[in-house]
Order: C-alpha cells, then structure tokens, then sequence
C-alpha cells in the first residue's frame, strides 16, 4: 500500500505543476486545457503509463465538469484585483519609506540614510515584478474576454 502511496504522489505533484503551466503554454480558456490534457492522455497511452494515464482521465472528467470560461474571467478579474492592490501598497510603503529618508537626510543619519535607499530599491523592485505579472495576467484575461 505505501508503494503506491508513493507512485501517486509524484504523480500528483507533477500533475498539479503541469497545470499550473499549461494554462499559460497553451492559453488560459477551457477547450484549450482540454486539448492539453487529451494530448497528454495520447502520450501516455502511447507509453503504456497507466498511472498516469488515470490521472489525466480524472483530470479531463474534473475540467469537463467544472471549467467554465466565465468562472476562468471571474477568477482572471479577482487576480488583477488583488495585484492592483499590492501595487498601491508597496507604493504607499515607498511614499512612507521616502519621507524616512528625507528625514534621515535632514539629519545626516547615513546608516539610515543607506538604509532607507536600500528598502526603497526593494519596493521599487517588488513593484515591477507585480507589475510585470498584472501585465500577464490583464494579457490572459483580454483573451479570454475575446
């Protein structure tokens, strides 16, 4: 019984990464999942792994009975949403991060001064890799609005 334990999770681990990726490799509406999926069912069958042929079938059977394109907007809006969100923050954290070191430098505080520059390039950091991902994620949804 642990042997199998122990085949499936990998497989579930693998599985779920796949997914994950293949939403963006191959489009993010639902008939473009369900051919990944079936072209992986064709594969696998083709190499004669069962294990994974059953859990491609779960897969498709879960897909076909719960994607929807709608709920795939919907959930596409909420990500947009919730990084719009994180963007106001780091700059508000910017903005509060700039007048510290505005005071620093008032003072001639230069371990803060240092201090305060470094955090600030972390935040401007931070920001451009969620604004990056915003990009991708307004890009998926713009497709799927289509």
């Amino acid at each position: 019984m642990k042997k199998i334990k122990l085949l499936v999770l990998p497989l579930t681990l693998t599985l779920g990464v796949g997914f994950a990726s293949m939403a963006s490799a191959a489009g993010n509406d639902c008939n473009a999942k369900r051919v990944t999926i079936e072209n992986q069912i064709t594969i696998a069958q083709q190499h004669g792994n069962t294990h994974e042929l059953a859990g491609l079938q779960k897969a498709l059977s879960e897909l076909n009975a719960h994607c929807t394109n709608s709920g795939l907007v919907e959930k596409a809006q909420k990500k947009v949403s919730k990084l719009e969100k994180k963007i106001r923050e780091k700059q508000a954290d910017v903005q509060e991060l700039q007048a510290d070191l505005t005071e620093a430098q008032s003072r001639g505080k230069t371990d803060k001064i240092a201090k305060y520059e470094r955090k600030i390039a972390e935040k401007n950091a931070d920001i451009k890799d969620i604004t990056n991902e915003l990009n991708l994620v307004q890009a998926e949804l713009a497709a799927l609005k289509s």
